[in-house]
């Protein structure tokens, strides 16, 4: 009857209309009718509800009495309140339970004043709250028992609020049996809701879950589609809290897209709040941030201190991993003060727990001690296990800093005892991980390396709920150390299973991100040429091709605006680069989106570790690798070959390397100086360059050549070895490249997956030439590998004059060519042609981005070619050269995970990629490409034409800049 009434309220064509309707029967009882159906709104759709209250007031306006308007003001006060004006609405209240109580309706009063408590708790006005719950009771207790069970509810929220969760649980037991005996499933459910929270802050996460899901199933045959999002991404914490980071990041982003549409914005900011602390113990320190500012500004508006201070605990958290000690204690003062003032003890004491955490990485081992036994004492009384046991690593911690070894390992083995039933892997790796180094401190090897055995098994663990490529690599970012601690005690044991042990670590130590992605094409070869993403992201994805075009847009016209010189207006400029900035991040946001929601990206997360079997087998006979490797700051190396591997350890200072390298990095970047400065300081510029590359050679190459068995050489470089050319490293008898022939791959992993992809390549173009010999009279399909195919794009630019120089030498070389410059240089074109080539030769002005790396990019005639452009690509390609500046420049992330232009290209499946170390020469680069390629039309394994070229570039220019930027990654025949 109210649903009915509320239609015909809301479509009528007037008041005087739907009054007309009514026959004469319209009073306050009509607009008490319709109140009740903005109640049930309220569950179903905020949007819906706000529309029906506007057209009760303008009814309750023409009624004209006392009654009707108080019912309207509780309609209003219903709206407000759930969408978290809990002041505006507290107001609305007020007046319509004094209007009511003037009038003896007295019943009617209780049922508002049972809805009034929960906007006063969001307030922060328990003691009013409880009173006003107390006069409620008398009336509701003689009439209807299934409001005093809503009432109950209300009550039991309030003691959960102020952290008394046994004196919650009774008034929501008292509750539950009322709606049991009613068989009232949804109202039960508002039950079932309310004690999940109990049990998920007492750790007892099961039962939490079975709640959730049993009040989402309720909500949702109720068509109560509102309360059923807020349910589901409840369910995302839990999910978030057991580990599984990718299904608790999809959840929520579903349930917050939902809650958006139905047009709650606090509970929106709620899931931002979440998300913020999911992207937390990704260690996504800025995303974190980002995401708990938006929540934080939303509490704040909508006056919500409470719940504003526990996203300036996240906010402050954030800051914490970012180093910045002072915004984040004054953030974590701020919401202890409220806290406290508000009696939430247990708030309290977990922002003395993060004060606490914030003390010991500023070396204040007192003040860390005196706080975190502060907060233990409460959440002592509360047995909170999960953060008891935290609390108890933190002490552990801080005795540990502090030289109190003993105390230390007892508070740490007190902190897994308290945890041993439950799931809380960040505690357990971390207690791990310190008594592995107490018991290395007394020299007890064996117990050390169990206990870092058992650390990186706990970490490694929660690495397979991570489907985001971004965040496998900033997840590691605090975890490093664990997997450096256990391979150096493996290696300190010596024996040849420690050794294999070891190098399991380092790999495993490694963010497996692109090789997840690799992976792909060896377990889909019938992937077929477009888009790999499948599944339910359809609308993800197509949200994402248009914020590309957009950022096309906005780059070409910021770019635009940058040519104008005198002209340039600015304000204009100034306008299209924060559009620019605005897309990026919504691309990278929703790329980590489509990478948690679709089953192509949920179907790869499988790849482990490599092994030495592994390295060995991807090897030839006449082939051997070095991978180096850090622990703290010493670098070491495993030298392998089909015959075995041995281990070179401590060869040199990652600090000293690191100062090296930038004085190096100094040295070629003077070329950006002009040919004028070149010219005349050419000697003084090489003398200083082969310094610098004979120290590197000494520290790191040295000491391991007297293991190498061959000429072939593959390099798997690790931190900020990822920027050595290898090949250019020299000493008193010459360059390496005069004795080797040298490739480099990202880990062991990557190599044997692009040795993988080569070998199906390989099968896929001899079957394509069967196929052709057979159908001879066909043409080949658009997709379809086409012999030796040259794809050849190019664009010219002031300053690269021989870029085109370049593309007609190498489509003379072969045969079959599509060269693609000046306007055809395109995006669609590269798309069109890209599948179809053997070779694919992309020569065109490269940038790297330092502040957002996978942004970095080859400028087209019509766009900026980055990571995110290459998504929908699917390359065929034996090799990708990319002939342009700093394209194999990459940003080294946490794990060693390499987000740059290269990563692209590889992810796009070419098996082997040829790119640069710096700015290359435009001319030198002309004259070295034609001999690589001519090298490998001759039959050259694509190796030893890259080693022809350097020798050949070597011996017309001399210095390392013009011959020495090139490196080959991937498979190196």
């Amino acid at each position: 009857m109210s649903s009915e009434l509320a239609n015909n309220l809301i479509n009528a064509e007037s008041i005087e209309a739907f009054l007309r309707q009514l026959n004469g029967d319209g009073g306050w009882q009509i607009v008490s009718m319709l109140k009740a159906e903005v109640d049930r709104l309220l569950g179903c759709d905020l949007n819906q509800a706000s529309t029906l209250v506007d057209r009760i007031e303008q009814l309750a306006a023409r009624l004209n009495d006392p009654l009707s308007k108080a019912f309207a003001e509780a309609s209003r006060a219903r709206v407000l309140h759930f969408t978290g004006r809990h002041s505006q609405a507290d107001e609305f209240y007020e007046r319509a339970i004094n209007a009511m109580r003037t009038a003896k309706l007295r019943t009617e009063a209780a049922r508002i004043q049972k809805q009034h408590i929960d906007a006063l708790k969001h307030l922060g006005r328990y003691a009013d709250a409880l009173q006003v719950a107390r006069a409620a009771r008398r009336v509701l207790a003689r009439s209807d028992a299934v409001e005093l069970a809503q009432l109950e509810t209300n009550v039991g929220n309030i003691y959960y609020q102020l952290d008394r969760y046994k004196k919650a649980l009774e008034h929501y037991d008292r509750a539950r049996e009322i709606f049991q005996s009613a068989g009232d499933d949804a109202m039960r459910a508002f039950v079932d809701f309310s004690r999940s929270n109990v049990f998920t802050e007492t750790d007892r996460p099961d039962e939490a879950l079975t709640l959730l899901e049993s009040a989402a199933a309720a909500w949702e045959k109720a068509g109560r589609d509102l309360l059923a999002a807020q349910a589901r991404f409840h369910i995302a914490y839990l999910q978030f809290l057991k580990g599984n980071y990718n299904s608790a990041l999809t959840s929520y982003y579903q349930a917050r897209d939902r809650l958006s549409e139905l047009g709650s914005n606090q509970l929106v900011a709620f899931c931002n709040l979440d998300i913020a602390e999911t992207l937390l113990a990704l260690n996504a320190f800025d995303e974190a941030n980002e995401s708990a500012a938006v929540a934080r500004a939303t509490f704040t508006d909508l006056g919500m201190e409470y719940e504003s201070a526990k996203a300036a605990m996240i906010e402050a958290l954030a800051m914490l991993g970012l180093r910045q000690f002072d915004a984040a204690q004054t953030d974590l003062l701020a919401a202890r003060e409220l806290f406290q003032r508000s009696g939430n003890k247990t708030f309290a004491a977990l922002a003395d727990s993060y004060l606490a955490e914030l003390a010991i990485q500023k070396g204040d081992t007192q003040d860390a001690i005196n706080r975190a036994s502060a907060a233990l004492k409460v959440f002592g009384r509360q047995r909170l296990a999960t953060r008891i046991a935290h609390l108890k690593l933190l002490q552990a911690r801080a005795a540990y800093q502090a030289g109190d070894k003993t105390k230390s390992a007892r508070m740490a083995r007190a902190a897994l005892r308290a945890v041993e039933k439950l799931f809380a892997p960040g505690v357990s790796y971390q207690a791990y991980h310190l008594l592995g180094r107490i018991e290395r401190d007394r020299k007890r090897r064996s117990n050390a390396l169990d206990y870092f055995r058992r650390a990186v098994e706990t970490i490694e663990k929660l690495r397979g709920g991570i489907s985001a490529d971004e965040f496998k690599a900033t997840f590691l970012r605090d975890k490093i150390e664990a997997y450096e601690d256990a391979i150096s005690a493996c290696l300190d044991e010596g024996s040849r299973e420690m050794i294999e042990e070891a190098f399991r670590l380092v790999e495993s130590s490694k963010s497996r991100a692109l090789a997840d992605l690799l992976a792909r094409y060896v377990r889909e070869p019938e992937s077929g040429s477009g888009s790999q993403f499948r599944g339910p992201s359809a609308e993800t994805r197509a949200r994402l091709q248009k914020l590309i075009e957009d950022l096309n847009w906005y780059s070409s016209q910021a770019g635009l605006e940058d040519d104008k010189g005198s002209q340039r207006s600015a304000e204009v400029a100034e306008r299209y680069r924060a559009a620019v900035v605005k897309c990026e991040r919504q691309i990278a946001r929703l790329f980590r989106r489509l990478e948690h929601e679709d089953a192509a990206f949920a179907d790869i997360q499988r790849m482990r570790a490599a092994s030495v079997s592994d390295l060995r087998d991807a090897l030839e006979e006449d082939e051997t690798a070095i991978e180096y490797f850090t622990t703290g700051d010493q670098v070491s190396a495993f030298i392998a070959s089909r015959n075995g591997v041995r281990v070179a350890r401590g060869i040199a200072s990652k600090r000293e390397l690191e100062r090296v390298l930038a004085a190096l990095r100094f040295q070629i970047e003077k070329f950006n100086y002009g040919s004028e400065y070149v010219e005349a300081y050419f000697g003084q510029l090489k003398r200083a360059t082969g310094e610098h590359l004979a120290h590197i050679y000494k520290s790191i190459f040295a000491p391991v050549e007297r293991m190498i068995e061959s000429e072939r050489l593959i390099i798997i470089p690790h931190g900020a070895l990822h920027y050595v050319p290898f090949h250019a490293l020299c000493d008193a008898n010459g360059y390496l490249i005069e004795r080797f022939e040298i490739s480099y791959a990202p880990s062991a992993a990557v190599l044997k997956l692009c040795r993988a992809r080569r070998s199906q390549l390989e099968a896929e173009h001899a079957q394509s030439a069967n196929s052709k010999s057979r159908n001879s009279n066909l043409r080949s399909r658009p997709n379809s590998l086409n012999g030796d195919l040259l794809v050849a794009l190019g664009m010219v630019e002031r300053g690269t004059p021989n870029i085109e120089e370049e593309i007609d030498a190498l489509a003379a070389l072969f045969p079959k060519s599509v060269r693609l410059t000046g306007n055809e240089a395109t995006r669609a074109n590269l798309k069109r042609f890209a599948p179809q080539a053997r070779f694919l030769h992309l020569a065109s002005h490269g940038y790297f981005r330092r502040d957002n790396p996978m942004f970095s990019f080859l400028k087209l005639a019509d766009s900026h070619l980055n990571f995110y452009s290459l998504l929908d690509l699917k390359l065929n390609a034996e090799m990708v050269t990319l002939s342009a500046c700093h394209t194999g420049v990459n940003m080294v992330f946490p794990g060693d995970e390499l987000h740059g232009l290269m990563r692209g290209f590889l992810h796009a499946g070419a098996p082997s990629l040829v790119a640069s170390l710096w700015a290359v020469s435009d001319r030198s680069t002309a004259e070295f490409m034609r001999e690589m390629y001519g090298q490998i039309r001759a039959g050259a394994a694509k190796r030893a034409a890259l080693r022809a070229a350097q020798l050949r570039i070597k011996d017309d220019y001399g210095h390392p800049y013009y011959w020495a930027p090139f490196v080959l990654m991937g498979n190196p025949l």
